[in-house]
């Protein structure tokens, strides 16, 4: 089996310099942010169903059209954390010279020489 287009990519990229790294982790952090603002939306939504049990027809109708949305909005923000995950992987694995998409343990406690 062949190498994804996006595994070379990701091994051919130059290292990041100092100035890029604190920009990337700014962003990181950006990211981070927004995806606690999306959780508490996913949270908001659910104690609504929830703390709003559907009796009539029409409640269940409307509910059955939160979950719907709920379920939407929770693929589409896994989707972004999906794409997120590359800067991710270019903050934890720069430093430490790494050039695989997998950082394990022990890369993770070893000092760069």
């Amino acid at each position: 089996m062949s190498k994804s287009p996006k595994s070379s990519r990701t091994a051919s990229r130059p290292c990041v310099d100092a100035i890029q790294y604190e920009k990337l982790a700014l962003s990181a952090f950006r990211l981070i942010e927004r995806q606690i603002a999306q959780l508490n939306t996913l949270s908001t939504l659910a104690t609504s169903i929830y703390q709003n049990p559907a009796i009539t027809p029409d409640e269940r109708a409307r509910q059955r059209t939160l979950l719907g949305l709920w379920v939407e909005t929770a693929e589409e923000y896994r989707q972004e954390v999906e794409v997120d995950r590359e800067l991710y992987g270019i903050i934890a694995l720069d430093p430490k010279g790494v050039p695989q998409m997998h950082l394990t343990a022990r890369h993770a406690t070893q000092r760069s020489s």
